[in-house]
């Protein structure tokens, strides 16, 4: 027989990891929003497919971009951040032109921000 003590800590745990769980999937929203404004800036060009494709997902949902899908992610706790455009990699990797690496430049500027920001949101469900 559980007693009520036991009862009582095993429902604040439960309300806790629910409110944890929200927590991180808004700071991973945060993240994806942020890390989608510096993928979008990086971007070689102004305007075009490639800039306007860049989005993200987070609990199988896609959010931000126009027309192409990103691959979905239905685990809670990861951030996808990028493009699904054909030629998205070529560009990442193979150009001449001064854009190689500007998903990596996005992530390296992305990686402290993000820390700070999940950091924030999972100290806010402990409060």
């Amino acid at each position: 027989m559980i007693s009520s003590n036991a009862k009582d800590i095993i429902k604040n745990i439960d309300k806790f990891v629910k409110v944890a769980s929200t927590n991180i999937t808004e700071g991973l929203d945060e993240v994806g929003e942020r890390g989608t404004g510096i993928a979008k800036k990086n971007t070689p060009v102004t305007s075009g497919r490639l800039r306007n494709s860049m989005s993200y997902t987070v609990d199988n949902k896609v959010k931000g971009g126009t027309g192409d899908i990103l691959n979905k992610s239905s685990d809670k706790k990861t951030v996808i951040i990028g493009t699904n455009v054909i030629y998205g990699p070529r560009v990442e990797y193979t150009s001449t032109t001064g854009s190689k690496g500007f998903m990596l430049r996005s992530y390296k500027q992305l990686k402290p921000i993000a820390e700070k920001v999940l950091g924030t949101f999972i100290k806010k469900g402990l409060r």
